[in-house]
């Protein structure tokens, strides 16, 4: 498994591979962080994941999955692309910064992309009906049908995602 980004969405996708003791490295732009990090025995390297060497040198051609947690849209969309490029069937999963992020990064034929924004209210949505006593099974269960409906939307082909009703941001949001 390859991460790119190593930041706090990064470290925590890392404690989570971890948890299921699945082996991975991690590239980052930042050197401070790439060092002090290493200090810790982590395997993080750094450098641009969007040059194709740089990933070919992380093992890209024998990678599981690549999760890309970066913060910048258009960062994001160039490690998809040039991973696609090298590996048509690798699984790739991106963080996305709302819906019409991910859409694109479907359409970038990424495995999965996870928009912050749908994540982040599906989680309050969740917590907040456990919290007033819905039982925790039904909620959960909910939760993923939503997701799923999501993820059919963000995934349909331009013409078709309009179909699909979404609440608009208020101004401001």
């Amino acid at each position: 498994m390859i991460i790119v980004g190593y930041g706090r969405v990064g470290q925590l996708v890392a404690d989570m591979l971890a948890r299921h003791k699945l082996e991975f490295l991690a590239i980052d732009a930042a050197p401070a962080l790439v060092a002090r990090e290493r200090s810790r025995g982590k395997m993080i390297f750094y450098g641009d994941a969007t040059r194709i060497d740089l990933l070919r040198r992380c093992g890209i051609q024998r990678a599981r999955a690549l999760v890309v947690t970066l913060d910048n849209a258009e960062a994001v969309e160039s490690v998809v692309r040039a991973a696609r490029s090298e590996r048509p069937d690798l699984t790739i999963v991106a963080r996305a910064r709302d819906a019409a992020h991910a859409s694109k990064l479907y359409d970038l034929k990424v495995t999965d992309a996870v928009p912050e924004t749908i994540e982040a209210s599906l989680q309050l949505s969740e917590a907040a009906l456990i919290d007033i006593g819905i039982p925790m099974g039904p909620v959960i269960a909910s939760i993923h049908e939503k997701r799923d409906e999501f993820r059919r939307m963000l995934q349909a082909p331009e013409r078709e995602r309009h179909a699909f009703r979404t609440p608009r941001p208020l101004p401001g949001e």
